[in-house]
């Protein structure tokens, strides 16, 4: 096998999804193989006070990076938090002999290049069985529960949550003051563009908020038009873990990750639902409303858009040759 450039790596690492297009972490190519460091200049203060979205993140990016060497045809061990003496080294990937990939493997990197956020509506195409099982049986085995919210018992509670914790959001100007930080006008490789969430068609609306960009917790009404507008139903879908600590939510990123690709390979799209899992008060309710056993990481919807991606992403920084 030809060797490859860590740069090769980090490039398919930095398109990982991260909170507000943050890309907390930087890479450190060793004899060895990388190791991912936590960028504590590009954390959250407001929405992220204890790091773990910044974990999250993190851990989105290892995944992308185990699945980019493993498709190269080299083995890969993921090693989180291997140093307590160096808190902010998140993970080091260990890169081993030439093994060849599994046909699974090449599909989900290949798809690390067409996965994107698509926040404009969904069609009423179903999210296959298939794709939520694999998805469910992959988190399994990071430690990840995933649950499927498909019943408008469960919906309903989600909307309620999302619609309080986004009006407390906005009432907040330290929540105002680091959106605008984070959103853009001109394209760069960091942050969320202005347009980040599209227009919706006057004639569609979906049955649970999401995110204003712009702040205010204002969403669009399909009011004064004679036929009731079609209510988007997409798939929604939680990620959860028996525990709450750095470890848990590095798990729950790389579950993410997996997720988004897994989804991505049957054209299927997907959107962070952030305002429900930001605050701790939000992910309470989720836990007392919804009766979970566990805590809750990471909300999104998931389904079949038309939308294209609107984020940009930093570049990798190394190009030292892996033998």
């Amino acid at each position: 096998m030809a060797d490859f450039d860590t740069a090769d790596i980090i490039e398919c690492a930095n398109l990982a999804p991260s909170v507000h297009n943050t890309q907390p972490w930087s890479f450190v190519a060793t004899q060895s193989g990388l190791e991912l460091f936590a960028d504590g200049g590009r954390r959250l203060d407001y929405l992220d006070p204890t790091g773990r979205q910044l974990h999250v993140s993190c851990g989105a990016a290892i995944e992308f990076a185990y699945l980019a060497i493993r498709a190269a045809g080299r083995q890969c061990d993921v090693h989180p938090l291997p140093d307590p003496a160096r808190p902010d080294l998140l993970a080091s990937l260990q890169i081993g002999a030439e093994q060849r990939p599994t046909s699974r493997e090449t599909a989900l990197a290949e798809a690390i290049f067409r996965r994107y956020t698509d926040r404009g509506p969904y069609s009423d195409r179903a999210v296959p069985p298939a794709l939520l099982v694999d998805v469910q049986t992959r988190c399994a085995e990071l430690g990840v529960w995933v649950r499927i919210l498909d019943n408008s018992a469960d919906r309903a509670i989600v909307a309620t949550i999302l619609t309080d914790a986004e009006a407390q959001e906005a009432a907040d100007t330290d929540y105002a003051r680091e959106l605008s930080q984070w959103t853009t006008v001109q394209p760069q490789d960091r942050g969320l563009p202005v347009d980040a969430a599209p227009a919706w068609p006057q004639d569609v609306v979906s049955d649970v908020p999401l995110r204003d960009f712009a702040g205010h917790a204002e969403h669009r009404h399909a009011g004064g038009i004679e036929t009731p507008p079609r209510v988007e139903r997409d798939t929604l879908l939680l990620l959860g873990t028996p525990h709450d600590d750095r470890d848990a939510w590095l798990a729950s990123g790389r579950a993410l990750g997996w997720l988004l690709l897994r989804a991505t390979i049957d054209s299927a799209s997907a959107q962070p639902l952030g305002p429900a899992i930001d605050l701790p008060d939000s992910r309470a309710r989720l836990r007392r409303e919804l009766g979970l056993v566990g805590q809750p990481q990471f909300l999104l919807r998931v389904g079949f858009g038309s939308g294209q991606p609107h984020t940009r992403r930093k570049r990798a920084q190394m190009s030292q040759p892996l033998a």
